[in-house]
């Protein structure tokens, strides 16, 4: 006899969640940070990394910083002078749009600019990243934490030379270390090495995971802000730009 249907346990962790609680709330949360804190500042995010923003977080652990659909951001905030939660805040609108992140701190500008030019952080990049430099393997043996400043020059070890062959990389193992692949005459196709990518390149999976083997990190995460807004004065300032003040009644 099948089981009845109507005694079936439903796990919470599938529920669905409710999204217009969560709109509300990320709405709400603009609104009460806003209204707490002196400065509000806008800010783009480049190769984004959860594990850099978390110490941006560490190190701003007395203010609060929010990224979600900008949409409900600028409602929190209020996109117009009659719906704005602080007087002048609206005037941020045209810049809460695109990739962007909102820091609510009571911390002097100077300060906030200061950590952000001097912040920056390199990490593996990802399949779509367009490429900065040229990458090439040097010809003999090959060594991992090329491109890397202050990283160690060492051999690759011997398990990974199957790996590389996969990706295309002609290697081959002569006593006991990975090189590139001579020709029968013992000279290089490429007499400057193996080339992974050139500037300007969009990096795929392949390549990727070829740079991650030789330890290149060409991915910069870094933090640019754009505008922050000031409660004391009511004024929106444009950073690199003009100030943006608030438009008189």
């Amino acid at each position: 006899m099948p089981s009845s249907k109507r005694n079936r346990v439903i796990p919470t962790s599938k529920t669905r969640k409710n999204r217009k609680d969560l709109v509300r709330r990320l709405a709400a949360n603009v609104q009460e940070a806003a209204e707490k804190y002196s400065y509000i500042w806008v800010f783009d995010v480049q190769n984004t990394r959860n594990n850099f923003l978390k110490e941006v977080r560490t190190e701003f652990d007395d203010s609060r910083i929010m990224m979600g659909k900008t949409k409900v951001m600028l409602v929190g905030l209020g996109a117009t002078r009659e719906a704005e939660c602080v007087p002048g805040v609206s005037a941020l609108g045209p810049y809460v749009k695109g990739d962007i992140g909102l820091l609510f701190t009571d911390r002097e500008p100077a300060e906030v600019e200061e950590y952000f030019t001097n912040f920056s952080n390199v990490d593996f990049a990802r399949s779509g990243t367009v490429t900065s430099q040229e990458i090439r393997i040097p010809a003999g043996e090959l060594h991992t934490q090329y491109g890397v400043d202050g990283g160690e020059d060492d051999p690759l070890p011997i398990q990974i030379e199957p790996t590389l062959r996969k990706l295309g990389i002609p290697t081959r193992l002569v006593k006991g270390k990975v090189v590139l692949e001579e020709r029968p005459d013992g000279s290089m196709e490429d007499e400057d090495g193996y080339l992974v990518c050139k500037e300007g390149d969009t990096l795929d999976s392949r390549q990727t995971s070829i740079l991650k083997i030789l330890g290149v990190r060409l991915a910069e995460f870094k933090i640019e802000l754009k505008a922050v807004y000031s409660k004391t004065d009511e004024t929106v300032r444009e950073l690199g730009g003009m100030d943006v003040d608030v438009a008189a009644d």
